[in-house]
């Protein structure tokens, strides 16, 4: 078995962010929106799921704040990561081409 680095349950929420909606494919590269407290002494910040913050804390994600709303990016690691889970037998991979193709690229310029 490979070990990508990451659990069942992050890779199905790599998988439920990043899937194909209504006709439209997300990229890595624009992030995972994160949601903020709306009220509170954290209102404006951002609200760190704890899927997320797993992830933050192992170094695959950072979190971004600043100019538009809060979100998550993968790190170079937290890419590698990802492109070991594509390799996975059970992975769709014709489901998820456009990360594949995002992936693949991203590998070819490091």
């Amino acid at each position: 078995m490979v070990d990508t680095g990451l659990t069942r349950s992050e890779e199905r929420f790599i998988r439920w962010s990043f899937g194909t909606y209504s006709g439209n494919n997300p990229s890595l590269s624009d992030g995972i929106i994160l949601p903020t407290w709306k009220s509170g002494p954290q209102a404006g910040q951002p609200r760190i799921p704890a899927s997320i913050r797993d992830l933050v804390a192992r170094g695959l994600l950072r979190v971004v704040t600043g100019e538009g709303p809060p979100r998550a990016y993968f790190t170079a690691t937290g890419i590698g990561a990802v492109r070991r889970m594509f390799i996975k037998p059970r992975f769709d991979t014709q489901r998820y081409v456009h990360l594949w193709r995002e992936v693949e690229q991203r590998a070819e310029c490091e």
